[in-house]
């Protein structure tokens, strides 16, 4: 290949990736996926799965085939992360069961208080264990763990920061009210709250929905390169022998590098917004660890 094609090929990378970088500090778009946290609060360090294996075992196989140390690398990181830029249905998934589990518990907790079962939101909160369900009972059972040492309004703050969504602050918040206020009408405004967030549980249906179509654009285009890419390398390995210099192998890493930045962009653009927290819990950080752990 002509030097001054590679040159100008390796400037077109540069000014293709630095226009794209630009516009992601504009927009506050963040490449990284964010790391998992420990029980304890610390980053998870990274741990030996079998997808690393399978990762490791395809970039040594890459690198015999094609002797590409570029190539190998990226075979590696393509094994170990684009499953998880692809992904997200599981948690849309979970996020749409969660809903409508709010849903459910609220009109049981309006059930319960309507008919007489419970005469107070402590008591039906206690009665609500027996038909909570199952995306919510771990933090439900929590929840009532809390209420005597604690106090019923902290405990349910933490509830809704535990579930984090908007529709756990909508409940707590009803609660927290009927506690410090007192009075009548709690059956009803939780049977109204429980129409809404069946309302609400439909469009994050429909906009899950529309969500999937980006990430399976995504999944069709990897499928569609990687098919690509494996039978030139069978077929035409000729026509890739320009990769096989220095300045080939730069090449082929900024090729790689603006691919990678162009799928977690999309991933980003199909992720749902973060939840913003609207109920705190106002005690010193140092008085919360003697609260009730779960």
């Amino acid at each position: 290949m002509n030097p001054g094609v590679l040159l100008i090929t390796i400037a077109g990378l540069l000014v293709a990736g630095g226009l794209v970088s630009l516009v992601a500090a504009a927009r506050g778009v963040t490449f990284l996926l964010p790391r998992e946290r420990g029980k304890r609060g610390g980053a998870v360090g990274l741990k030996l799965t079998p997808l690393h294996l399978a990762g490791i075992a395809v970039g040594v196989v890459v690198l015999l085939v094609t002797g590409w140390p570029v190539a190998a690398l990226g075979a590696v990181a393509g094994v170990i992360f684009v499953p998880e830029v692809l992904g997200g249905g599981k948690a849309a998934q979970r996020l749409i069961v969660r809903s409508q589990a709010l849903a459910d518990w609220t009109r049981r907790l309006a059930d319960l208080i309507s008919s007489g079962a419970a005469g107070s939101t402590r008591e039906a909160l206690n009665r609500s264990l027996t038909s909570v369900p199952e995306p919510i009972a771990a933090e439900v059972n929590r929840l009532v763990r809390r209420m005597g040492p604690i106090g019923i309004e902290r405990a349910l703050r933490r509830f809704a920061a535990e579930v984090g969504d908007p529709a756990a602050d909508k409940i707590a918040g009803v609660l927290i009210l009927r506690e410090r206020n007192g009075g009548p009408g709690l059956a009803d405004v939780l049977t109204a709250l429980a129409q809404d967030l069946d309302e609400r549980s439909r469009m994050v249906r429909e906009v899950e929905a529309e969500r999937a179509k980006p990430r399976a654009n995504m999944r069709f285009i990897v499928i569609i390169t990687a098919a690509l890419i494996a039978g030139m390398m069978l077929f035409a390995h000729t026509f890739l022998s320009t990769y096989n210099s220095v300045i080939g192998q730069i090449t082929l890493l900024g090729v790689a590098a603006v691919f990678a930045v162009a799928l977690r962009w999309m991933r980003k653009l199909s992720d749902p917004p973060p939840n913003p927290t609207v109920l705190v819990d106002p005690a010193p950080v140092h008085s919360r660890s003697a609260g009730v752990r779960a």
